[in-house]
């Protein structure tokens, strides 16, 4: 059977790598990108089943790379979790209207994150 694929973007490296561990110790094929432009690149060359995303990150803003996953045919669908620091209504507003499934605060619980992982796989996989 085929690992579920999940693609981290963000720009700290210290948390990109401390999820990447977690997901990869869960069961998780990890791919990963430290900037918004590879976000977008790693998104649509490798069609992750779902991406946790930072939304402050240099190159493009997690709402862009959002809004380039949902525009591509080939990632449309692909569930897409927000994970950040950012906690205005404005960001929240722009998450609904990109279709992000989930939004985790950071600093977060890394059985916080799996369960939030877990579900929206599940829903997706539901969803086909």
């Amino acid at each position: 059977m085929r690992r579920n694929k999940i693609l981290v973007a963000d720009d700290e490296p210290g948390l990109l790598d401390s999820i990447s561990r977690r997901l990869i110790a869960a069961g998780y094929e990890v791919v990963t990108a430290s900037n918004g432009v590879d976000a977008i690149f790693t998104a649509l060359r490798e069609e992750p089943d779902l991406v946790l995303l930072d939304i402050g990150m240099p190159g493009a803003s997690g709402h862009v790379v959002a809004k380039r996953i949902r525009n591509a045919m080939k990632t449309a669908e692909v569930p897409i979790v927000y994970l950040t620091a950012r906690t205005g209504d404005e960001d929240y507003q722009e998450a609904a209207g990109l279709g992000v499934q989930d939004y985790i605060v950071k600093p977060f619980d890394s059985q916080e994150l799996l369960l939030v992982v877990e579900k929206n796989l599940r829903q997706a996989k539901a969803a086909t």
